[in-house]
């Protein structure tokens, strides 16, 4: 197994995203190829005692997608970058998967152009994993990938959801569930209520709707799904809640007198493991689900490990089949797994 990853395109240097591709090659015993500029690519191998050659490959690039470029300009006038390199050679079979932590509109546009819709699949969907308090994590699909969409659309996030955490996180019967306002039928928009007619009519196990509020406490479902507008907003405003709450007890803490200072101390790992725990950006990367391959979009601010979990998370999608089993999935969801 070959996974490509784009280590041009994200907000750290690229000897970081180089260094968390080693460590899941070297941990799954898979070649990695790097894209982007072959210096300085290689530099970073050296840095950590590997070279080109054997597991360790390079795809040149000349070019970098930044995060601010517009989406669909940047993926037609940049087709030398990073980016459109790594999927280019994903379509030409020289990789089983690709990685980024880039500019996420332009990998969407960008596999979209470059790969194709799967069979049956109308839009996208970026699904992501959301760790609880109550010890499991939740996919919350769609996350940025569509974000103006329709019921349909809803009921093929559901689908592709579904297929996802059964067949590559192995939830044996997941339950998906819709994100709303409330938990009754009536609640919500046009596009959430009619939604939900589909869902509740579909052979998928749907359950209902669910309230953001529940998600990372006690969560009923073991899918969510939203429109992309919704499902990013709400991704980010956990982002920047659990940064406020670390941060703001760090602070109370940091201006008591000794024992707060000292209790401070005691409960630094507390606090450490609290923000690792609820940091959804270091599970893995979110794959984009729809696309005629393995794409998996990391964080913009992805470090080593975050980029590495990511690989991983591309590799399990490879052996699980996951385009294979959507497909059959769009069929009918019986069929799913068998």
């Amino acid at each position: 197994m070959r996974i490509l990853v784009d280590v041009m395109g994200g907000d750290l240097p690229p000897a970081e995203l180089v260094k968390g591709g080693i460590t899941a090659g070297r941990e799954a015993e898979i070649e990695i190829g790097f894209v982007g500029d072959p210096e300085v690519i290689r530099a970073a191998l050296s840095q950590n005692n590997e070279k080109e050659g054997g597991a360790f490959s390079i795809v040149p690039a000349a070019q970098v997608i930044r995060m601010d470029d517009p989406p669909v300009r940047a993926v037609r006038e940049k087709r030398d970058s990073s980016l459109i390199k790594g999927l280019l050679a994903l379509k030409e079979g020289e990789g089983d998967a690709f990685v980024s932590p880039g500019n996420t509109g332009a990998v969407v546009a960008g596999a979209i152009f470059t790969l194709g819709r799967l069979p049956g699949v109308p839009r996208p969907g970026i699904a992501a994993l959301l760790p609880t308090l109550a010890g499991k994590e939740i996919l919350i699909i769609d996350v940025g990938a569509t974000v103006d969409c329709t019921p349909p659309h809803l009921l093929h996030f559901a689908l592709m959801g579904g297929s996802y955490a059964r067949d590559v996180l192995r939830v044996p019967d997941p339950r998906i569930g819709l994100l709303n306002i409330g938990t009754e039928e009536t609640k919500g928009n046009k596009l959430t209520q009619r939604a939900f007619e589909l869902l509740e009519k579909s052979p998928l196990p749907f359950v209902g709707n669910v309230e953001g509020h529940d998600l990372l406490t006690d969560p009923a479902v073991d899918v969510v799904v939203c429109d992309g507008f919704v499902g990013n907003v709400f991704l980010k405003a956990l982002e920047g809640g659990v940064s406020a709450v670390t941060g703001f007890l760090r602070e109370g803490l940091s201006r008591g007198g000794v024992r707060v200072k000292l209790g401070a101390l005691l409960f630094k790992p507390v606090f450490s493991a609290l923000r690792s725990l609820l940091s959804y950006e270091r599970h893995g990367g979110a794959p984009l689900l729809g696309v005629n391959g393995v794409v998996v979009i990391g964080h913009g601010r992805s470090d080593a490990a975050a980029i590495a979990g990511a690989v991983l998370a591309a590799k399990r999608a490879v052996e699980a089949g996951l385009n294979e089993r959507i497909a059959q999935g769009m069929k009918g969801w019986g069929k799913i797994g068998s």
